[in-house]
């Protein structure tokens, strides 16, 4: 098995690692907020499966995560979001400190939605997203230089 990829950018070698992801973030779980669906008057963000499903007076997490739906059609799908913010117990999350942008762009290409499982609704588990194992580079800076390529041709296709 190659241990890195072909094309590369200048100045990097070295094999790539094959980690679980769960090494290599700061967390992967459930979420566990508690809140008032009737009242949505708040300044933090409460994040479901898919996006932003209300607002509340505190916040139970802090960071840059990357977050999809646990179970539904919509598990496997992956979205980010960055500040203070309460998350719902039908999402799971990611988060890290270190190179979010590398790592959402590597679970977008692995296919997240290849993990669920399920015939009526489709489920994501924390625990397999946990063990997921993805082949990256050692050097965090080619991780940081990878990530920002892909986002910066994610938004020319978007403008486009």
């Amino acid at each position: 098995m190659m241990k890195s990829p072909k094309i590369r950018f200048k100045g990097f070698d070295g094999d790539w690692e094959q980690r679980k992801l769960g090494d290599v973030v700061d967390s992967v779980d459930t979420g566990k907020s508690k809140f008032n669906k009737e009242d949505s008057s708040g300044e933090y963000p409460i994040l479901g499966s898919t996006s932003v499903i209300g607002y509340d007076d505190k916040y139970d997490y802090e960071g840059d995560f990357i977050l999809t739906a646990r179970v539904g059609a919509n598990a496997g799908n992956l979205y980010r979001h960055a500040g203070k913010v309460k998350i719902s117990d039908n999402t799971v999350f990611i988060q890290t400190s270190q190179n979010i942008e590398f790592l959402y762009q590597l679970l977008i290409q692995f296919d997240v939605k290849k993990l669920s499982f399920g015939t009526g609704q489709p489920l994501v588990k924390a625990s397999e997203l946990k063990n997921l194992e993805l082949m990256m580079p050692t050097d965090m800076k080619e991780q940081m230089r990878i990530g920002m390529y892909l986002k910066n041709l994610d938004n020319l296709i978007t403008l486009h």
